[in-house]
């Protein structure tokens, strides 16, 4: 059974005032697009620290097929098809957690959509600082020199999509993307599967039982 089935009743619950979904490609603060599923609150929130920090891996695909499911919906269908490629971990926090959230959910939102995934289209090449912690100065300071490219890419092929969990101030992306700019590839965005709210207090409920049927609901991978 496809790991990405998923149970209607709770994502509705999910999705009904507790995430807002981008409908389409919005511009940040900068030239990158950012495509959100939901915003960080609430049961999605809670969803992520599971992921993250609870060693529910198979959480990350199925978040990624709600956020290919998303894409599909919003994206229209004529538009390039481009190469996915997840923010990557260092392999020092790598070896702690035992995966790479992002990649997971690039597998998720490839399996629904079908583009292709160049996992290790790039690569983290020094250890950071935890980030929720820092300023914007200081996170762009604590990233510099942080990704090379890795393998996978092809110059002047397709666009090149970036994949995170979470898109809080955009440092993270921003930089990869520049990378890859630099470098001449064209990146068409990130997809994202939540989107901090930093202008306005979190209004998310924690809801236990909605969590426990929505984990509860997850068919095996």
């Amino acid at each position: 059974m496809c790991a990405c089935r998923q149970s209607s009743s709770s994502s509705d619950d999910l999705t009904n005032g507790m995430v807002t979904h981008q409908s389409a490609f919005k511009p940040a603060e900068t030239s990158l697009s950012v495509f959100a599923w939901g915003r960080y609150q609430g049961v999605l929130k809670q969803l992520l620290a599971l992921l993250k920090y609870r060693d529910q891996a198979e959480l990350g695909v199925w978040l990624g097929c709600q956020l290919g499911q998303q894409w599909q919906a919003s994206c229209p269908q004529s538009a390039l098809r481009p190469l996915v490629v997840p923010i990557p971990l260092h392999s020092e926090r790598l070896r702690q957690r035992g995966y790479n959230q992002a990649a997971l959910i690039a597998k998720g939102f490839c399996r629904v959509t079908g583009l292709s995934l160049a996992e290790h289209g790039l690569i983290r090449v020094r250890a950071t600082n935890t980030m929720h912690c820092l300023g914007l100065n200081e996170r762009q300071a604590n990233l510099v020199g942080a990704f090379r490219l890795g393998k996978g890419l092809s110059p002047g092929q397709r666009p090149i999509l970036l994949i995170d969990d979470i898109y809080t101030t955009g440092t993270t992306a921003k930089i990869a993307a520049n990378l890859l700019t630099q470098a001449g590839y064209s990146v068409l965005g990130i997809a994202i599967v939540a989107q901090a709210v930093l202008l306005a207090p979190s209004v998310g409920v924690s809801r236990p039982a909605l969590l426990h049927q929505i984990l509860n609901s997850r068919p095996n991978p």
